[in-house]
């Protein structure tokens, strides 16, 4: 009946078969990337739902899902109803988020992971001189939030602390803690104002808890989603530099110049917001669009300027 619904593993997209268990024999997994169901009662030959039990074990792929009861349609069309899905889990992540800290303007969250912050407490005072006290280590619980700008940690659900992504430094596993045998996540800023140390879990639902740092799979699937979104940041914040000092050194008569030197000669152009024609001044370092009131500055135009001219 699996075959039949599904030929190729809807999660690898492979097709080496499964291995079908259990005492009613429900339970499914696939022989390639060991994804793993467990199909409620067939409904006129057919499946009528299927829980995911274990995911993908190459790359956790469908993790999210563990322990939702999901029609065989869901994994028929796996890749846009996992999208969706996702996209799902965001929204209400972000609003959980954006209850807590004010986002800013065009920042977008990416993902978050529920942990706790791993810290040392202080010694107590000893009771016999050469007598040396075992550590005692506090764990408080938060949720570490990963947005296009920054990651944000709240504990006990109050805003904590935050690094820039720019500013990070080092995201990487630890194998101990200030003597402890426990293995945290090592995070650091340049700024060196966070110097922290977390437990966190890729998924915390009613059957998945993979510990990050514990997990090869885990650890480098998380650290790539924040250096990723680092490398874009960073090509960002390259950007808006390049475009500030080219906005520094333009005015409408070296557009007017950089124009005729290419053999072009323009009076109006449209307006980046509008499109309505916009006339360019002699000088200057700034005019309006009298059709929406924009505010246009030379570098506004510099980018189709450069089209134009080669």
């Amino acid at each position: 009946m699996v075959i039949q619904e599904f030929p190729r593993c809807p999660i690898c997209k492979g097709n080496s078969g499964y291995d079908v268990s259990g005492s009613s024999l429900n339970a499914v997994k696939c022989n390639l990337c060991q994804a793993k169901w467990e199909s409620n009662a067939l409904t006129g030959n057919s499946i009528a739902s299927m829980n995911l039990v274990q995911p993908s074990l190459y790359d956790f792929r469908g993790i999210e899902l563990v322990g939702v009861n999901c029609y065989p349609a869901f994994y028929k069309t796996f890749d846009a109803s996992y999208g969706a899905f996702l996209k799902n889990c965001r929204s209400h992540m972000t609003t959980q988020l954006s209850s807590k800290v004010s986002l800013e303007i065009d920042e977008e969250l990416v993902w978050s992971w529920p942990g706790s912050a791993w810290v040392r407490v202080p010694a107590a005072l000893q009771p016999l001189v050469g007598q040396v006290l075992p550590a005692q280590f506090a764990q408080h619980a938060g949720q570490l939030f990963l947005t296009s700008e920054r990651l944000i940690w709240l504990q006990d659900g109050v805003f904590n602390f935050e690094v820039p992504l720019e500013d990070l430094t080092s995201f990487i596993a630890a194998s101990t803690y200030q003597g402890s045998d426990e293995s945290c996540i090592m995070l650091r800023s340049a700024r060196k104002n966070v110097d922290a140390w977390l437990k966190l879990w890729l998924w915390w639902g009613t059957r998945a808890n993979v510990e990050i740092a514990k997990d090869n799979r885990a650890f480098t699937r998380v650290q790539g989603m924040i250096f990723g979104q680092q490398k874009k940041k960073r090509e960002r914040l390259l950007k808006e530099k390049q475009r500030e000092h080219v906005q520094v050194v333009l005015d409408f008569s070296s557009i007017r110049d950089t124009l005729s030197k290419g053999g072009v000669v323009i009076s109006t152009f449209k307006c980046p917001q509008c499109s309505g024609p916009l006339e360019l001044p002699e000088t200057g370092k700034q005019t309006t669009c009298k059709y929406c009131g924009a505010s246009i500055k030379p570098v506004d135009i510099f980018d189709k300027i450069k089209n134009i001219v080669g």
